[in-house]
């Protein structure tokens, strides 16, 4: 019985010799493993059989966009500092951790003009990860469209006032952000209709009222050919166009600047000829 048993067993123990030999053995000597972070960081390469009691060289720091990189520590918790000029590795296999400081990166607004920031306190530094909101900027004349990462630029793209179609503003810094954010203030100019009201002295029958015209922010007004001249008209002389039915507002001439932002209304003022 038991000739027989043993001579069961030879193939079983063929068997587990060849599977043994298929597999690989574990790696023999003591290694020093680097642990940089779970995700963004850069990786460094295992020393593999250190001899114990010697030194290991230091590796160039790591990169991970967003952070600092502070130094070693053979605790994930970084309290105990590795010293590559002093430190000798032991009997058993060691993992050094990457230790972290968070970048400061900053925020710079251009492109503000003769505009301003609404907020006394808005965001100029920032962390990797952290998502604060911009500010809002103001500008006589103009609306503000918000915030980019290029000038305006109005030879490409004249039509949408410097922007790329279809682009969106930024309203808040993206979490993805790992450098400094240079900002710049894209504006769309204020135009405005401007209502005329001939304002002659024997009415609309006499003097019609010309057609709605309308008119940019800080641009030059040019009445042009086609608006009527008046001159004299029976009995009164045309003089200006004027903000106030009694000319006591602002004029509004041919050939200077505009510097209304909201809808107009203008009155033609006449003195007896």
């Amino acid at each position: 019985m038991k000739k027989i048993f043993a001579l069961l067993m030879i193939p079983i123990f063929a068997l587990l010799l060849v599977a043994c030999e298929d597999k690989k053995l574990p790696q023999e000597g003591i290694n020093v493993y680097f642990f940089t972070a779970n995700t963004g960081a850069e990786k460094k390469e295992t020393i593999f059989n250190v001899e114990p009691g010697s030194k290991i060289e230091k590796p160039e720091d790591p990169i991970r966009p967003g952070f600092i990189f502070v130094e070693w520590t053979t605790d994930y918790e970084g309290t105990n500092p590795w010293d590559f000029d002093n430190d000798v590795v032991g009997n058993e296999s060691v993992i050094l951790f990457a230790q972290w400081e968070d970048l400061i990166l900053t925020v710079s607004y251009n492109n503000l003009l003769d505009g301003r920031i609404t907020s006394s306190s808005y965001v100029e530094e920032f962390r990797a990860g952290q998502t604060p909101v911009l500010p809002v900027a103001r500008r006589t004349g103009y609306t503000f469209k918000g915030w980019y990462e290029y000038a305006p630029d109005f030879i490409r793209y004249p039509n949408t006032d410097g922007t790329r179609p279809g682009e969106a503003a930024l309203t808040a810094i993206p979490s993805t952000r790992t450098t400094d954010l240079v900002l710049y203030a894209h504006w769309r100019i204020i135009t405005v209709s401007v209502t005329f009201r001939a304002n002659h002295p024997g009415g609309t029958s006499v003097v019609s009222n010309p057609p709605i015209r309308s008119y940019a922010y800080d641009t030059i007004v040019v009445y042009g050919d086609n608006f009527p001249t008046f001159g004299e008209v029976e009995g009164y002389q045309f003089v200006e166009w004027n903000t106030r039915a009694d000319g006591s507002g602002d004029s509004i001439l041919d050939n200077e600047m505009f510097g209304r932002t909201q809808p107009t209304t203008v009155y033609g003022i006449w003195i007896e000829a």
